[in-house]
């Protein structure tokens, strides 16, 4: 099966479970329950979506600015501007295919600005070794301060988990497997000098410059700021959202910290969140008290505001970053 193919039938299976979830979810629902829904997106005050999506923008605004950290340090210069648009075409690619993101944001700047990709990328990668480790952080610490209310539904997802142990011991066994192959390939790159060795080493040290690039750079303080100011925006768009219904207006912080967790993760396990993200914000609030089908509506309306806005964002970029880089320009003169 080639890669193209296999990639549309992941996208394709993964949009069937959104729409299976939207069904699944519809067709139990009351004449009542259905009225009561359709009004919740009536009443809800748009101004607070608003205030949410423009917080959301900034943090898109500080990801493209913190870019410029990594790629100092490897000497390659590149505008804000240039940066900003390849993060939107980027995020705009992880709606259409999962994980094709950081490929599409280096790959626009590799086409307009010359640089080389491989570097680009591994500077990609060492972020979001950064932003893994503070989701997971924001996930244990939102887990401990609500065990009490979360308890429950995380033991029900555990214990399907554990009962598959077995296979997942086969799985590591595997990937130590692999791990070690992978060693032994590399030492073989590293002394062949058969051209296609020298040319797949030259694209993973270009890889592994871009990662260490963390290690390297002079803007410590800049980077960690940004990394810190992306997270804190992230979390105020989920809050001021909130403002949106006095039920939900009257969450605890807790809470709204796990709609938040819940919402990243629905946005992981199914294409762009589609039918998946209301379910799992409804989730989580039905334990803070929230009717389900306002929780479910109030749920779509933040799944489709940050939607819009990727999706709008994203085509801008699209449109704009071949007509500003018609000439490349030789200085970097907006950071």
């Amino acid at each position: 099966m080639g890669k193209k193919l296999k990639s549309v039938l992941q996208v394709l299976f993964s949009l069937a479970i959104g729409f299976f979830l939207i069904w699944y979810f519809y067709k139990d629902l009351t004449e009542e329950d259905k009225r009561s829904i359709l009004n919740s997106f009536a009443n809800a005050n748009y101004w607070w979506i608003l205030v949410a999506t423009f917080i959301g923008i900034l943090s898109h605004v500080f990801r493209g600015y913190r870019w410029k950290y990594t790629l100092e340090p490897l000497n390659i210069k590149i505008n804000f501007i240039n940066r900003f648009s390849a993060v939107m075409i980027g995020y705009l690619a992880n709606l259409a295919f999962p994980r094709l993101g950081e490929v599409s944001r280096c790959a626009v700047l590799t086409r307009y600005q010359k640089q080389p990709f491989e570097k680009l990328f591994g500077t990609v990668v060492a972020e979001r070794v950064i932003d893994a480790i503070l989701l997971l952080l924001i996930l244990a610490v939102t887990l401990l301060l609500q065990l009490n209310v979360l308890g429950g539904m995380v033991t029900d997802w555990l214990e399907p988990m554990l009962e598959k142990a077995q296979n997942q011991l086969i799985f590591a066994l595997a990937g130590i497997i692999a791990l070690v192959l992978a060693f032994f390939g590399w030492k073989f790159l590293q002394n062949s000098e058969h051209r296609i060795a020298i040319a797949v080493r030259a694209k993973l040290l270009g890889l592994w410059e871009g990662i260490i690039s963390l290690k390297t750079m002079k803007g410590q303080f800049g980077f960690y700021l940004h990394t810190v100011l992306i997270w804190v925006c992230y979390v105020g768009m989920n809050y001021f959202a909130f403002f949106a219904f006095p039920e939900t207006h009257d969450v605890p912080f807790a809470g709204i910290m796990a709609s938040f967790v819940m919402g990243g993760l629905t946005i992981v396990a199914v294409q762009g969140g589609l039918g998946a993200y209301p379910l799992g914000v409804m989730t989580v609030l039905l334990l803070y008290g929230v009717d389900r089908e306002l929780g479910y509506a109030f749920g779509w309306i933040v799944w489709f505001a940050q939607t819009a806005m990727i999706i709008t964002l994203g085509f801008i970029s699209l449109l704009i970053m071949p007509l500003i880089n018609i000439s490349k320009p030789e200085l970097d003169v907006t950071e």
